[in-house]
């Protein structure tokens, strides 16, 4: 099966809105605030719409977006990311959520 899109491609967008998002409420982001913020980002919105293009199977932008954003906390979890010292994550239900790591010991 081919690969319509890279991990490297769009975990530093998916980071980078977590540090905005963050930024802008003070609070964990949620997994569909990452999903709405990944569709209207111009870095990751034509990724997105490539991989979706590409993809063997029927899948909407959204389900891409949903899918990205799942690989990115699947990685964390396994242990197979750097972005896991970046973020502290809590589930919101039942989905991952991330802040930034505090850089103070307050």
């Amino acid at each position: 099966m081919p690969i319509s899109w890279e991990q490297p491609d769009i975990f530093p967008a998916i980071a980078r809105i977590i540090a905005h998002s963050f930024e802008s409420s003070g609070d964990f982001v949620t997994h569909e605030t990452i999903v709405a913020a990944l569709l209207n980002d111009s870095e990751a919105a034509p990724i997105i719409a490539h991989a979706t293009e590409q993809s063997p199977e029927p899948h909407t932008s959204d389900w891409m977006a949903h899918n990205m954003a799942a690989w990115f906390s699947q990685r964390i979890t396994v242990g197979g990311s750097d972005w896991a010292q970046r973020f502290e994550r809590t589930k919101i239900n039942g989905k991952w959520a991330y802040r930034p790591k505090s850089s103070s010991a307050s």
